[in-house]
């Protein structure tokens, strides 16, 4: 069973290296996600939507 921990949200949100650790593992996650449904992932880039495929995801994780 897992244990309750409480935990301090506005500390973690002040302390930058923790928040962009987030929302790497969370864009990491995504990206596998995406990988093996074998759909693309939107993004928003030069103000315009795209759309990223499987293959270029998977590219992306390879050079990280």
């Amino acid at each position: 069973m897992a244990e309750n921990r409480r935990v301090d949200i506005d500390a973690l949100i002040t302390n930058e290296k923790v928040v962009v650790e987030a929302i790497r593992k969370g864009t990491r996650e995504a990206m596998k996600r995406h990988i093996a449904a074998g759909v693309p992932m939107v993004s928003w880039e030069d103000g315009k939507v795209v759309e990223i495929p499987p293959e270029k995801l998977a590219q992306m994780l390879q050079e990280k």
